[in-house]
């Protein structure tokens, strides 16, 4: 049995289910702009619809079809290994890379800021606003 059967599940639900939203929220876009929103019945309450209905359809669709597939199984349950082997940061390296990042930042910031000064006070010298009378 497969080690990262867990997580290779995990993925094709969350597959499964983003297809879901997605495929319910064009079929309803699609629909409402052809003039067809007559179409998009309601089955339980406003909030599930025809077009829920047929996402979900092609939600488990997805799911189920990229879970029987051996050539994405494969390379989801290789990304699983691979991702296994990564070396997370610690919370303490997280903090310390923020602040370098943050004070990188303002740095650049600060001499954009000052190139942009020069900038704007060279071009106003080589070309003055011209007031008109």
């Amino acid at each position: 049995m497969n080690p990262n059967r867990r997580w290779l599940i995990m993925f094709f639900l969350v597959a499964g289910f983003l297809a879901w939203v997605l495929a319910s929220k064009m079929i309803g876009s699609f629909l409402g702009w052809s003039g067809l929103e007559g179409w998009d019945i309601e089955l339980i309450g406003n909030q599930f619809t025809l077009s829920t209905l047929v996402g979900l359809i092609v939600g488990l669709g997805v799911g189920i079809g990229c879970f029987r597939n051996a050539g994405v199984s494969e390379l989801v349950t290789e990304v699983i290994v691979e991702l296994k082997k990564v070396t997370w940061p610690t919370p303490k390296e997280i903090k310390a890379a923020t602040i370098v990042v943050i004070v990188t930042v303002f740095i650049m910031a600060f001499f954009l800021g000052i190139f942009d000064l020069v900038w704007s006070n060279l071009m106003d010298l080589l070309y003055p606003n011209i007031q008109s009378g």
